[in-house]
């Protein structure tokens, strides 16, 4: 198959962006990763940022973190210019799980899930019933509870994810930024993560943006799709409007047969290696 060129969705969002990319060019050194690039995530809506490794999705996440400023451009959460907010405020309004993220050492898991509150609180004051409702709260629903006194650093690799991503939830904002948030799960737990964060989404209206490496399941369970390569947006849309044969062939350069879910009509891809196009059917 010979891949064709695609443009960036005409798709726009419907309202204000939760938060919105303009320009940016971002990179480590001299050496930039992202370019000019424009980006909106709509608000309430589950984005999934895809595409082949080194194309720039975990940059940008970064940036739109303000964890990594951005050499020109700006990144607008809720419309402000993200670095003139006071880091307190932004903490309130966007959580960011990384990958591979470091706990201190010795840490439990309830002392760790604990600072997803710190950004509610003010300085001297004590822990409230609030606190410990949403601890208890993001602890049950990543299936962590009976975690809470262990050392994290004594936890499975698939534990310690779910802990991280309960610090995220105890965190209680808005928008919520999450680095592949299955890493390390099995199946089972994947499914569970990503059943949890459309609850989240649809119960709540939390803005959710996850970087996926699994281009079906973020068919399955996000509104809008950003495919990238090179560090350029290629499209972006909803799932049926971007995952065809052409834009995998384009940014990952594999072919493919691409097919609508048997519940959901949502796109599903069944990869072509050498092998599968040499068999005869």
């Amino acid at each position: 198959m010979t891949p064709k060129t695609l443009t960036s969705s005409p798709h726009a969002p419907t309202a204000a962006p939760r938060l919105e990319a303009r320009g940016i060019t971002v990179g480590y050194g001299d050496a930039p990763v992202i370019e000019g690039l424009d980006l909106w995530i709509e608000a309430g809506r589950i984005t999934a940022l895809v595409g082949p490794n080194a194309c720039g999705k975990s940059t940008l996440l970064k940036s739109l973190a303000r964890l990594l400023p951005p050499a020109a451009g700006s990144v607008l959460l809720e419309g402000a210019d993200i670095h003139r907010l006071p880091t307190r405020e932004v903490a309130r309004r966007l959580g960011i799980l990384p990958q591979s993220p470091l706990a201190p050492e010795s840490i439990t898991v309830g002392d760790l899930v604990w600072r997803g509150r710190h950004p509610h609180r003010q300085f001297g004051q004590r822990r409230t019933a609030a606190d410990d409702e949403a601890i208890a709260d993001a602890l049950l629903a990543t299936g962590t509870a009976e975690l809470i006194d262990r050392p994290v650093d004594a936890l499975s690799g698939g534990q310690r994810q779910r802990v991280w991503i309960a610090l995220a939830l105890a965190q209680d904002t808005p928008t919520l930024l999450l680095d592949e948030p299955t890493t390390y799960l099995d199946i089972a737990h994947q499914i569970e993560v990503l059943d949890l964060l459309a609850d989240l989404n649809e119960q709540t209206g939390k803005t959710i943006v996850l970087v996926s490496h699994d281009l079906n399941q973020a068919a399955l369970y996000a509104s809008t799709i950003v495919a990238l390569r090179d560090g350029r947006v290629v499209r972006q849309g909803p799932p049926a409007q971007v995952l065809d044969a052409d834009l995998v062939a384009e940014v990952f350069g594999l072919d493919c047969v691409v097919v609508p879910h048997p519940r959901s009509d949502r796109p599903q891809i069944f990869p072509l290696g050498r092998r599968h196009l040499t068999q005869e059917r």
